[in-house]
């Protein structure tokens, strides 16, 4: 029997051509060779603001059970305090990995998505305004986030966070520029 008959043939063989088309498919394959990810600093960012709703989580029951003496309640804010920060912790990395965006022909894509993955397009010709803002802890780290405004009902904002300023801005630019080329 030649090989090429044997591979015909061998189930198995039908069944690692099924799966190689399956990871194919999955969006986290179809990445173009100019994605970009958000700025390493933004993990830094999710995981202060972690640690802040984590401590405002643990002291309202904190206190609470101080004042009436119930340490039980003094007990379950630190723990669900902690549980909160442990799973914001590593969130914040797990969100990084899997956010990406590039710019095509077309528009702006943004993936993202640590279980469910989600990949939106905001095409040139749809975009109505941008916005570029800011908040202490991006200041801090010179971080922006852009939010992009569109034309219809679904997602008609759409927002990236956790980039440079600088690069919210250049993307920013290149949204304008391209829509009003785009405009009827």
């Amino acid at each position: 029997m030649s090989n090429e008959q044997e591979h015909h043939q061998d189930p198995t063989n039908n069944l690692s051509s099924t799966q190689e088309q399956a990871k194919d498919a999955s969006l986290i394959e179809q990445l173009p060779d100019n994605k970009q990810r958000l700025h390493p600093d933004s993990i830094k960012v999710s995981r202060i603001t972690t640690a802040i709703v984590s401590l405002i989580i643990m002291l309202v029951p904190s206190v609470a059970g101080i004042l009436s003496e119930t340490y039980l309640l003094l007990a379950i804010g630190a723990a669900v305090g902690l549980l909160i920060f442990t799973i914001g912790f590593i969130w914040a990395r797990k969100s990084y990995d899997y956010t990406w965006y590039w710019l095509a022909d077309e528009g702006l894509y943004i993936q993202r998505g640590v279980w469910w993955r989600k990949k939106t397009l905001v095409p040139f010709n749809r975009v109505q305004h941008t916005d570029v803002a800011q908040g202490p802890l991006d200041r801090k780290y010179e971080l922006g986030k852009l939010v992009t405004h569109t034309a219809g009902t679904r997602d008609a904002s759409v927002s990236l966070e956790g980039i440079l300023l600088e690069t919210a801005h250049e993307l920013r630019s290149v949204l304008q520029e391209e829509g009003e080329s785009d405009a009827v």
